[in-house]
């Protein structure tokens, strides 16, 4: 396998001629969703290099060798399920994806012709011609993508985990040939996925009421002070109070 490091990004490269091999290509889920049932066309493969002393993990976007352009791949959903690409297609391309336990795993569930292989500096589908490689509101998923032609679904083929393009297992060639041949005459069609969105978040709670401010008590008003002098009492009948009277 070719390392991106070292070839020249003069511009894409598209097959010359037709090849007639067939090669496991893996795909995580739900990507191989999105290449089966809504359009997408392009796929990102990358080596992944494990973290070592003094260097983070990373991952190189990979060319493929040129004698597997013009080749068949044959698309095998594997066991993965990126949780990134649920949060990816949603934003990207308003696409709610199936979960995992209803797309099929460690089986082929198409076919696709390598056509071209491009970088996002030097393609001009970058350039907002195809909604795939880019689409607004959500960052790309590469700097070199495989673009694929003349794909074919067909019903899933279940089969054992192989090396990435390793020649297809000759056993399974006559059987992988039917189901295409089958889902070509439209005697077999692709399941249809009822897609339920997640309920939408629930409103805000509303701010309890305020409590109603405790009235202020009324001033207290002073009467003004009186200082003038009290004039003398004069006599007063003690009216039997103390034993006296008439």
């Amino acid at each position: 396998m070719q390392d991106v490091r070292s070839l020249n990004f003069a511009g894409p490269y598209r097959y010359t001629s037709r090849g007639t091999g067939v090669f496991h290509f893996p795909l995580a889920r739900p990507w191989t969703w999105a290449l089966t049932h809504h359009g997408m066309w392009n796929v990102f493969v990358h080596d992944h290099e494990p973290a070592r002393q003094g260097m983070p993990a990373r991952r190189h976007p990979l060319h493929p060798p040129p004698e597997l352009m013009g080749c068949w791949l044959a698309i095998y959903a594997t066991r993965e399920y990126d949780a990134d690409a649920v949060d990816w297609l949603r934003k990207g391309h308003d696409l709610e994806a199936p979960g995992a336990s209803v797309l099929p795993a460690r089986a082929y569930v198409a076919m696709a012709r390598l056509a071209e292989v491009s970088t996002l500096g030097n393609d001009y589908r970058s350039f907002g011609a195809d909604p795939w490689w880019k689409p607004a509101g959500v960052s790309s998923r590469g700097t070199v993508a495989w673009w694929l032609e003349e794909l074919q679904v067909f019903e899933p083929l279940e089969a054992p985990e192989a090396p990435r393009l390793a020649p297809l297992d000759p056993e399974l060639l006559p059987e992988l040939r039917e189901r295409v041949r089958m889902a070509r005459d439209g005697i077999w069609r692709p399941e249809q996925y009822v897609l339920q969105r997640p309920p939408p978040p629930p409103p805000p709670e509303a701010p309890p009421p305020r409590p109603k401010p405790t009235p202020a008590p009324p001033a207290r008003r002073e009467l003004p002070a009186d200082d003038s002098p009290v004039p003398p009492m004069g006599p007063v009948e003690q009216l039997g109070l103390f034993g006296g009277g008439s």
